[in-house]
């Protein structure tokens, strides 16, 4: 009987935190959608702040590391976009976006063999999306162009 009670005093506990949790998600994805309004006005700045207020909420979503490492690429700020784009693929490696805008940060910033590296990884995801085949393969032109040694880090794929 006394581990019963254990049990539902520690239940207890818990359902005001899952309550809290649920409360935090909703809060972060409303951020997400008001930044996603601001992107889509191209209003990068104040995109940016909701995308920080969502990450502020959930720390953990890939997402809001992506959408906050677009607006970062769009008002030039490769380093800090690079850095969002890096924890986006960590928190969910399966993140397509988050390894396309990892390379082109990677690009952007000098390093073509790093960005090979990230357009080959979203290949090995998504090697059936249109949109990503074709930003890989004018990201792997540019990336092979810019390869001084003029090896290609990345293969096409014969599927």
């Amino acid at each position: 009987m006394a581990a019963t009670a254990e049990c539902d005093v520690v239940m207890a506990a818990t359902e005001p935190e899952l309550l809290e949790d649920e409360d935090a998600k909703r809060e972060a994805e409303s951020f997400k959608e008001q930044g996603n309004a601001y992107y889509a006005k191209k209003d990068y700045n104040e995109a940016y702040n909701y995308y920080t207020k969502a990450i502020d909420m959930c720390p953990n979503n890939a997402s809001y590391y992506g959408n906050r490492a677009a607006t970062l690429m769009m008002l030039g700020r490769f380093r800090e976009a690079l850095g969002d784009a890096q924890q986006s693929v960590r928190l969910d490696d399966s993140f397509v976006r988050g390894h396309l805008r990892e390379g082109k940060c990677h690009l952007s910033l000098g390093n073509a063999m790093a960005a090979c590296r990230s357009f080959q990884r979203a290949l090995e995801l998504d090697h059936k999306n249109a949109q990503a085949q074709q930003e890989i393969g004018f990201q792997v032109w540019k990336c092979t162009s810019l390869d001084s040694a003029g090896l290609a880090c990345v293969r096409p794929s014969s599927q």
